[in-house]
């Protein structure tokens, strides 16, 4: 009985809400031995007075990581004990007025501290397994009651915390779905938070959290990587949040390990797209082994400039960047027989060092321009990995009716920079992508370089981490490539790709020249433009418009020929029929579909200006409304376009058009059936 009444007297002794009460006891006797030292020494006052001072400070600074109310209550605390033993040292610490007042104060301190201990304690944390509300509280708000638990203590890193979760009644898709929600329970941006999903285990995903934005300031491009390597090296594009450096490839990895690829590029303007997608192109152009060829019919040389002299194939108008894209197929299938006739699968460095021939880069920027014009690349998507080919396509968004879907299903990498809604990225990144927590329309155009990459050769760990791609300049992107090989084409090449490619822009001849004046001391500014322009382009204006007109007689070609449902693989020539056998004639039932309508109005003698031809397509539109047509599409416009008839346009114009009326939403609006519109009523402006 003794023993058991010694060791529960222990215990009490030992007890956390114990320890007050004997703080409070331990005053008397410590304050008797320090008066009897030091009771008539006037420095030893001063030094317990001091001693006492610092305690109480050294307990306020050591309390800055606690609740403030905490903080307090300890400074508080000390204060008073300190200020007790100085007063019972330099007075009588056994007179019963000072005795009184330590039981009375003691108490009421001692008594606190026992209540704040007792209010830790959680009924609700405890019925929970123990954890903590800080532990749980986000789950519990943002996904629901027992459904997502901890696994473990979260993993704390500067700037990063990793949950590893254990999911009960949820999928990592519908985690996914619930970004926004823990986002704004943590008070945090939702490309903050991703899902990092397990390999092995479903149920299992790490939630990653980093708070602060590390990609604000983003870095200058720190030059050429490998300048003098190989095009199979990594290609350095930009930086993750985390500091690692973000890096794709174009071919094949020798060994096998990773395949070939095309790239898909899509941002919003002024997301940065142009200027992150130089940086891989200037990297590129340093290797030894590589050519690029580029087309922007479009934005011409505000997007080539620095890189003219330096492009094996630059075009900047339409008829040449479907001259580039014609020449393709036939490049395609003689750099695959060559290949294959001297035992190679893929295009390696040793094909290059054996048959002279580099891997080829095909860079379509605003490439939804050219699948509007009718520009086919399906084929050349399809085959051209093989043939130590990439094709990189750059537009703002990549909807079915901008390229596509057979041409974007080929598209193994892509890169993705900020974008104008959610349906934009769920077209642009892979679902699991976009579940895991990418967010690119959190950025839409306000965080120009910011973008998710998904590539052959980059860790899918990684595919939902924002990156910000290098800032430069078109003076150190041309300084770099000064100092850089340049491997010409091989033969092979060059004459697969006939005359659009011979009769080719060369801007290294201007180059030479602009070098050669600065050599010799005369001010490049002062030299006429009409020089410049005579070393760098091929043709004069004049033929440089026989050249589009000859691509709009295309254009009209392939449309009437489709209308006749002559385009079908059933209707074919066929190779062993006498070319010179008369055409049978067209089927009466299809006749009305080649001719022109009766509109009213007579085809125009001369050829159409733009904003005429623009003018004639609203007034056919106001056609239609009289008619209350409903739905419309290219089609309906056949009988008005060609040569002689009403717009004096071929399809591809028209198709551009209506495009772009349909994004104004004021005469015509998109349904879900590609290529068919809804007409509207445009409503006249107010005073």
């Amino acid at each position: 009985m003794a023993d058991s009444f010694k060791g529960d007297l222990w215990k009490a002794a030992k007890h956390p809400r114990t320890r007050p009460w004997l703080a409070v006891l331990a005053e008397v006797p410590a304050s008797v031995a320090a008066h009897a030292a030091w009771g008539d020494s006037p420095p030893a006052a001063m030094g317990m007075t001091l001693a006492a001072g610092v305690l109480t400070a050294a307990t306020w600074w050591a309390g800055a990581g606690t609740a403030a109310a905490r903080r307090l209550h300890a400074t508080a605390s000390t204060g008073a004990a300190t200020a007790y033993l100085v007063v019972g040292t330099v007075t009588d610490p056994l007179d019963p007025t000072l005795l009184s007042t330590l039981a009375l104060g003691g108490a009421v301190a001692a008594g606190s501290w026992n209540i704040r201990q007792a209010l830790r304690v959680n009924p609700d944390a405890a019925k929970d397994g123990g954890k903590s509300a800080s532990e749980t509280g986000v789950l519990v708000k943002a996904i629901g009651q027992a459904r997502a638990s901890l696994r473990r203590k979260p993993d704390v890193e500067p700037n990063r915390v990793t949950a590893p979760l254990q999911l009960h009644d949820v999928t990592p898709a519908e985690l996914g779905n619930r970004i926004d929600a823990i986002a704004v329970e943590l008070g945090i941006s939702p490309t903050s938070i991703r899902i990092m999903p397990d390999a092995d285990r479903a149920d299992r995903p790490d939630l990653v959290i980093v708070p602060q934005d590390m990609l604000r300031e983003g870095a200058v491009w720190p030059g050429p990587s490998r300048t003098g390597g190989s095009i199979t090296d990594p290609i350095p594009l930009g930086l993750y949040e985390d500091g690692q450096e973000a890096v794709l490839w174009f071919p094949a990895a020798p060994d096998g390990s990773r395949n070939a690829t095309h790239y898909g590029v899509a941002g919003m303007n002024g997301s940065g797209k142009s200027a992150g997608l130089s940086i891989a192109i200037a990297e590129a152009l340093t290797r030894r082994d590589v050519i690029v060829w580029a087309a922007d019919p479009s934005k011409g040389q505000q997007t080539f400039g620095p890189f003219l002299p330096y492009l094996d194939w630059a075009e900047t108008s339409m008829a040449g960047a479907e001259a580039m894209a014609g020449a393709l197929p036939h490049v395609i299938t003689a750099r695959a027989d060559a290949l294959g006739r001297a035992g190679y699968k893929n295009w390696t460095p040793a094909a290059f060092d054996e048959l002279g021939m580099p891997y080829l880069i095909c860079w379509f920027e605003e490439s939804a321009k050219l699948f509007r014009e009718g520009v086919e690349m399906e084929g050349i998507v399809q085959e051209a990995r093989s043939a130590g080919i990439s094709v990189i396509l750059s537009q703002q968004r990549p909807s079915s009716t901008s390229m596509p879907t057979d041409v974007r299903e080929q598209l193994g990498g892509f890169l993705c920079f900020g974008v104008k809604g959610s349906t934009t990225a769920d077209m642009a990144l892979p679902e699991d992508v976009r579940d895991a927590g990418a967010r690119p329309e959190a950025w839409q155009n306000r965080k120009p370089g910011y973008a998710y990459l998904v590539a052959p050769g980059v860790a899918e760990d990684r595919y939902a981490i924002p990156m910000r791609t290098y800032r430069t300049d078109d003076d150190q992107i041309t300084g770099a490539l000064a100092i850089a090989p340049r491997p010409p084409a091989d033969s092979i090449t060059a004459a697969a790709a006939g005359e659009a490619y011979a009769d080719r822009a060369t801007y290294a001849a201007a180059m030479a020249i602009g070098q050669a004046l600065e050599d010799a001391g005369v001010d490049t500014d002062t030299v006429p433009e009409s020089l410049e322009a005579s070393v760098a382009h091929r043709r004069p204006q004049q033929e440089e418009e026989a050249d589009r007109e000859a691509v709009l007689d295309r254009q009209v070609e392939r449309a009437v020929m489709e209308a006749a449902g002559l385009n079908g693989d059933d209707d074919a020539p066929d190779p062993d029929t006498d070319p010179d056998r008369e055409i049978p004639p067209v089927p009466a039932d299809q006749v009305w579909s080649l001719q022109p309508q009766p509109t009213g109005r007579r085809a125009p003698k001369r050829r159409l200006t733009p904003s005429e031809a623009e003018s004639e397509l609203l007034t056919i539109l106001a056609e239609f409304r009289q008619e209350d047509r409903d739905l419309i599409g290219p089609r309906d416009f056949l009988p008005f376009c060609g040569k002689e008839a009403r717009l004096n346009r071929g399809r591809s114009w028209l198709s551009e058009r209506l495009g772009e009326l349909a994004d104004a939403g004021l005469h015509l609006a998109e349904t879900d059936q590609d290529g068919t519109y809804r007409l509207l009523d445009p409503e006249p402006a107010t005073a």
